[in-house]
């Protein structure tokens, strides 16, 4: 892959880690700011009540959800611009094949080309 390639992917990587990393610390900040209201026991809360709370533990419990998936792209995000100072970038991890420009651009942390995606994925599913 050409310099000038390598480095509009990792502009890209980092526009796209800051994002997340922007995002992650306003929910996070959201979640303790709104924790703090909803820490009292349920026998405090009003029956009418009950299905609201139900739906606030929801959103909490969606919310965490997304952190941890943007926590972990913000690490894959990291080994992708690891493997670019290594020279490895742009390199399938299973078969050592280039990943096509096309599935980086889409995705610019891939770890694998799209066969060997495929393939993973229908291990995952049992098949």
């Amino acid at each position: 892959m050409k310099q000038q390639e390598l480095k509009a992917f990792r502009r890209m990587l980092l526009e796209l880690r800051q994002r997340l990393a922007s995002s992650v610390n306003h929910m996070q900040s959201e979640a303790l700011s709104s924790g703090d209201e909803t820490q009292g026991e349920l026998s405090d809360i009003p029956f009418e009540h009950l299905a609201d709370h139900g739906s606030e533990n929801f959103a909490r419990d969606l919310m965490i959800g997304i952190l941890q998936n943007s926590e972990a792209e913000i690490c894959e995000i990291d080994a992708a611009l690891e493997r670019i100072d290594t020279g490895i970038y742009g390199t399938c991890e299973n078969c050592h094949s280039k990943i096509a420009r096309e599935r980086l651009k889409a995705l610019p942390f891939a770890r694998l080309c799209i066969e060997c995606k495929q393939a993973e994925e229908l291990r995952a599913a049992g098949q």
